[in-house]
């Protein structure tokens, strides 16, 4: 970055990066309870909900966590679910709950717990200053829910959090449409329902999850005839250079293996000018692209980083941080005003469509 801020903007940038810090260090705590201590609460005892989760995490009012949560944490997106808003999704009425297997890949229900928490959509952002709010709901009852396992771990699964994050690309979806990832076929089973989606192309690279899915859950779609599954890897079907007038990617798990994989599509949008291209949680991917943005700006205007210190790349993050100074190797900043702007959604995405 070209960087000349006067002294007078010095108090919003610094006031930019503590909320940043704050973001990692909430993100953090709430990663604690949903990793490790998810299963801790087990009723409510006229508590609110966030207060028997600060007591769980063993969070006190002396602590400074106990300042920053409460700062950074929206505690109206602390929710009790109603389980018959997703057990009514259409999906759920016309597939349920099956006990399958395809060799080493297992699909049969799971379930929360009651009072077991978890985050049931998309982060929130709120300006000027970019402050995440992560939405976490339970049940007063136990919750079934559909998924595939492979390997002893959760490779898909139709949560409530898969059901909200999938409202506005479904929505979105029209004509002939890819979608890449396949997973137990939610996304395309709605917007098959849409009269105005024409068609529908799956790329799946796992011939153990197409083989699940034809076998146990294809045969019972509605509009089945709109939808052709290809096996076959998502950049190499891209780089084909089909006609589709839609795009939807979710080949990946979370925010955390999605990073890379969502920067390096986004260099398809070029080469697809007349196609519309949607990401599953590509608010939650910007976010992290934010603070890493963030934390190029603070080591080059308080550290004095140079290029020579991102030229090598001890681990991936390091490799996304290196890639993104060099998109932003150009970028002016002669403002506070000028790096807000550069870390708002759609500046961002205009952004990662460029190529270093």
């Amino acid at each position: 970055m070209i960087i000349n801020i006067s002294k007078k903007d010095e108090q919003i940038i610094k006031k930019l990066l503590e909320v940043k810090e704050n973001n990692i260090s909430v993100a953090e705590f709430y990663i604690d309870y949903l990793n490790n201590h998810y299963n801790d609460i087990t009723s409510l005892n006229n508590q609110t909900f966030y207060e028997a989760l600060k007591e769980v995490m063993e969070v006190s009012e002396d602590d400074e966590e106990f300042e920053v949560l409460n700062q950074n944490s929206n505690i109206s997106d602390i929710k009790c679910l109603n389980p018959n808003e997703f057990l009514n999704d259409k999906y759920y009425k016309t597939i349920g709950l099956i006990n399958a297997k395809e060799k080493d890949c297992y699909l049969y229900p799971l379930h929360y717990e009651a009072y077991e928490g978890f985050t049931y959509d998309e982060i929130k952002i709120s300006e000027p200053y970019f402050n995440e709010f992560t939405p976490i709901g339970y049940f007063t009852k136990p919750f079934k829910y559909l998924a595939v396992i492979k390997d002893d771990l959760i490779w898909m699964s139709i949560i409530p959090h898969e059901i909200n994050t999938m409202k506005e690309p479904i929505k979105e979806a029209f004509g002939n449409v890819l979608v890449l990832g396949l997973g137990l076929g939610y996304y395309a089973f709605h917007i098959a329902l849409k009269d105005d989606v024409d068609k529908i192309t799956i790329i799946e690279n796992d011939p153990l999850v197409i083989a699940l899915f034809k076998k146990h859950i294809y045969p019972k779609f509605k509009n089945k005839e709109k939808i052709h599954i290809i096996e076959d890897d998502a950049f190499h079907h891209l780089d084909e250079h089909h006609d589709y007038d839609f795009i939807f990617s979710d080949i990946w798990h979370n925010v955390a293996d999605g990073q890379s994989l969502y920067l390096k599509i986004k260099q398809y949008e070029k080469e697809y000018k007349n196609t519309k291209f949607s990401y599953w949680i590509e608010t939650s991917i910007i976010a992290m692209i934010r603070r890493e943005l963030l934390t190029i700006f603070e080591e080059e205007y308080f550290e004095g980083f140079k290029e020579k210190d991102y030229l090598k790349a001890k681990n991936e993050n390091d490799k996304i941080i290196n890639y993104l100074y060099f998109l932003t190797k150009e970028c002016e900043i002669n403002s506070a005003n000028d790096l807000i702007n550069l870390l708002k959604d759609e500046s961002i995405k205009k952004l990662v469509s460029l190529k270093s």
